[in-house]
């Protein structure tokens, strides 16, 4: 098989025009002239922790990746995939995906070189692999990259990943280059506590390179004269600065007077702070790919019933809750599923619940929930009381939580509201996090979504209830379904889109139609952008906001 691969030191191959839906056209606007002129400045109000695609886990970590780091392919604004070192996303239409998906081949552009002139080869992708899986690097994602049982480099720009089984997510999970000529002095072990390494590198491949840097104040980034990219053409600035603003106020000054081009990193709920941006800057408030809810605790014996469970979906008036905690005119946030869009995996056949208290009531009665004293439901003497939790701090949620007590307070359901800090809040078991160890009966907060739709496993899948002995897993609602289950074990074996789509179809309408939780509305990503900047393509996976920074560009 192998024997077909391009030879070490020939001209690539061409790469082979397929038709899927995980492709599609990068649309950017691009200067009429390549001279790399003007200086922007990005801002935050964090300091990145780690911008090595090893260690990186926070928001502001990927911003500064992105600048940083070259990667095999990348997810646009529209969740399609785009080469970026690799001359074609391996498919099994383009035959770069063999074996039932148990063989994926990676095929780099030749022309790939690493921030100091040495060559980017197939040896650093396999360096990058190896430092991954070992446990002495303390890699921080490697979940996912477990699933690569070995890889090949039968000659320097070609990568054969040797899967343990096939995985369906393996786009997700394509191995970055590691500079082994630069990193091979230090022990993996070393790598984390080494500056030079983690925090500001010396040697990276990305669209820019880092120049300057003052810990927990600012980067100065300059162009890498030596990336090169199958999508992105640039880059097109003479230097990248990032500047941390420890404020919204002190931010929005900064923005107000010119000093910042792009900042990111809100909540919706500091919108008020923000105000409205004034001086050469607009307010960019576009969809993201997340959604708020309600998880059921499904060890409470009353939500057992599925009639319930409707009842209180029902209950509820969530267009009301946008009007008033969104302050939207109309409903069109309302959240239908667990994959809105721009997922690939969206299903547009599930509809949101209608709004019904009436017809709520009768399932209620049906369901042997009477009303009792005080007019409080009550069934076989107990009376009906829910423990509603949400995290502090988020005027958003108080207000939406207010609304759902009063929905359901008008049913006979005695509801009290309880509030936390974000750290007790999503705490791990062995911590006594609310979420981990059932503290609640109905939960409020949101999830944030990347294009790849097998991050439902880790919510969703019975194997992954919090216990003490495996205390971080995030099916907080103790969801155990069969049909859930297996959909989403396909989901995960399987390779070819089309299998896929059926499979995660099967699990969203099983979660709808069981009502194991509430969707209530999708998020926005938000950022700040002056009208010099140019080509800037808010990524609804929000910590990806940056993807295309490499042909962002200066106008005048």
């Amino acid at each position: 098989m192998l024997a077909t691969l391009a030879a070490c030191g020939s001209a690539p191959a061409p790469p082979v025009r397929v038709t899927s839906p995980l492709l599609g056209p990068y649309r950017a606007t691009l200067p009429t002239s390549q001279a790399r002129t003007g200086s922007i400045v990005l801002a935050d109000r964090q300091f990145p922790d780690a911008v090595n695609p090893l260690f990186s886990g926070s928001p502001v970590d990927f911003e500064l990746q992105a600048a940083l780091w070259a990667a095999p392919l990348v997810f646009d604004n529209n969740f399609r995939a785009q080469p970026d070192q690799l001359t074609e996303v391996p498919l099994p239409e383009n035959g770069d995906v063999r074996d039932n998906g148990k063989t994926i081949i990676m095929r780099l552009r030749h022309d790939l070189r690493w921030s100091d002139g040495q060559p980017i080869l197939a040896s650093d992708f396999q360096y990058w692999w190896q430092l991954n899986i070992n446990p002495d690097t303390g890699a921080l994602n490697v979940n996912g990259y477990d699933q690569i049982a070995s890889i090949d480099t039968p000659d320097d720009f070609t990568v054969v990943l040797r899967m343990k089984r096939p995985y369906g997510p393996y786009l997700s999970f394509l191995p970055y280059a590691a500079p082994r000529h630069a990193w091979q002095r230090l022990r993996p072990i070393d790598l984390q506590n080494t500056p030079s390494v983690i925090l500001a590198p010396l040697v990276t491949n990305g669209p820019y390179k880092v120049a300057g840097f003052v810990n927990g104040q600012s980067y100065t980034l300059a162009p890498n004269p030596n990336y090169r990219s199958s999508t992105f053409r640039g880059p097109f600035l003479s230097q990248v600065i990032f500047r941390v603003y420890n404020s919204i106020t002190t931010m929005r000054a900064a923005i107000s007077a010119g000093q910042v081009d792009v900042s990111e990193g809100y909540m919706e709920y500091e919108l008020p702070g923000l105000g409205r941006v004034s001086g050469p800057a607009q307010l960019l408030e576009t969809p993201a790919a997340s959604y708020e809810h309600l998880d059921f605790n499904l060890t409470n014996p009353n939500f057992q019933d599925v009639r319930v469970r409707r009842a209180i979906s029902m209950a509820i008036n969530t267009c009301a809750i946008i009007r008033a905690a969104l302050r939207m005119p109309d409903c069109a946030r309302a959240a239908t599923q667990v994959e809105p869009p721009p997922s690939l995996y969206n299903d547009p056949s599930i509809a949101s619940s209608a709004f019904d208290p009436a017809a709520a009531r009768k399932l209620l009665a049906q369901a042997g929930w009477l009303s009792g004293p005080r007019g409080i439901l009550a069934s076989q003497g107990k009376p009906f009381t829910i423990r509603l939790v949400t995290t502090a701090g988020n005027p958003i949620r108080a207000t939406a939580a207010a609304l759902i007590q009063r929905n359901l307070q008008a049913l006979g359901i005695d509801i009290q509201v309880y509030t936390y800090p974000l750290g007790p809040f999503f705490a791990v078991y062995s911590r006594g996090g609310i979420l981990a160890t059932g503290a609640f009966d109905l939960a409020m907060f949101g999830y944030q979504n990347s294009p790849e739709p097998d991050e439902e496993y880790s919510v969703f899948h019975s194997s992954q209830v919090p216990t003490a002995t495996r205390p971080s897993p995030g099916n907080y609602g103790r969801i155990q379904d069969p049909i859930i289950d297996q959909s989403l074990t396909l989901g995960r074996d399987t390779v070819p889109f089309a299998q896929r789509v059926q499979n995660y179809h099967r699990f969203l309408a099983q979660l709808a139609s069981q009502v194991y939780l509430i969707p209530l509305y999708t998020g926005i990503n938000i950022i700040t952008l002056s009208n010099r900047v140019q080509n800037v393509l808010p990524n609804p996976d929000v910590i990806k906001n940056n993807w295309n920074i490499a042909d962002w560009w200066v106008r005048g």
